[in-house]
């Protein structure tokens, strides 16, 4: 199992105050079997969001990439990230 840190930033200068647990669950909601996803844990940090995945892949690589390939998937499919861009 690997993990995978991401940070989601603001578009805008101030968006407004994110639902944690919604958008938790909307990575639930989005990923499939395949993605090998086990945990995930949305934060606040400073003017962004850390994403924290453990991924089952046997190697880092792709974890990583299954890791972005969830984000992009999310962000694409959940009006709540739309304030946000994966940097």
């Amino acid at each position: 199992m690997h993990l995978v840190l991401i940070r989601l930033t603001a578009k805008d200068a101030q968006p407004a105050e994110p639902q944690l647990r919604l958008i938790t669950d909307a990575f639930w909601a989005h990923s499939r079997a395949d993605d090998l996803l086990e945990h995930v844990y949305v934060t606040t940090s400073g003017n962004g969001l850390g994403i924290a995945m453990y991924l089952s892949h046997a190697e880092g690589r792709a974890a990583c990439a299954a890791a972005v390939i969830v984000c992009n998937r999310v962000l694409e499919r959940c009006p709540a990230l739309s304030p946000w861009t994966l940097n």
